[in-house]
């Protein structure tokens, strides 16, 4: 009787328990799987790697100016003096063998105004290299130069942008390029250039601290 009713209980409470829910069973179904939701990105950007292209002025095939008249010129006038010490360097052609030239570097105001005035002769594997502190539209004259020569136009990345060649003895004339901004100039014997195989568009290396 006891066991009895003890069981009975026991099968009592048990049947009173919460009971866990059963998992509910999958339909498969007939439609193929649809492709995960699309997440909004932003759109990349394409970086490119190369520099953009140099500005270049055209380069003839012969020399649009020839030198007249005597070297030095005649009406060369005294140099005034003093005549400054200028820093010392080398600019090199890579794109030309083992081209260089042995220049007086013009980095200050003061000198870059005199430039090579009251010169009567340069050796043909010196210049004079002018360095301005910005990338600009830069133009020369010949005033007080006694000696023609070829001015080159150099970007700040080194690339040759224009060169004036033959530019005349004491011009009040202004030389430079007509589009392309340059932040150095390397002034040459007139002729230089072209003898050299020195064009637009050529690359240099120019002297440490430039």
């Amino acid at each position: 009787m006891i066991r009895t009713a003890t069981i009975g209980l026991f099968a009592f409470i048990v049947a009173c328990e919460p009971r866990a829910p059963e998992p509910v069973p999958h339909k498969p179904s007939d439609s193929p799987l649809a492709p995960p939701a699309a997440t909004s990105a932003a759109p990349s950007v394409a970086v490119s790697e190369e520099p953009p292209p140099a500005c270049v002025e055209p380069w003839t095939s012969t020399a649009t100016r020839e030198v007249t008249g005597d070297v030095p010129d005649p009406q060369c006038p005294d140099d005034p003096g003093p005549v400054p010490s200028l820093r010392l360097g080398t600019v090199r052609f890579p794109e030309v063998g083992s081209l260089e030239v042995a220049v007086e570097i013009a980095e200050k105001d003061e000198h870059r105004m005199r430039g090579l005035m009251y010169r009567k002769d340069m050796s043909d594997g010196a210049g004079m290299l002018f360095i301005f502190e910005r990338q600009k539209k830069l133009q020369f004259w010949m005033k007080n130069t006694c000696i023609p020569l070829d001015m080159i136009f150099i970007d700040k990345g080194g690339t040759i942008v224009a060169i004036e060649e033959n530019t005349p003895t004491l011009s009040m004339n202004t030389f430079g390029p007509k589009r392309c901004d340059a932040k150095f100039v390397l002034e040459v014997n007139a002729g230089w250039a072209r003898k050299n195989g020195v064009k637009p568009g050529q690359k240099l290396d120019l002297p440490h601290g430039t």
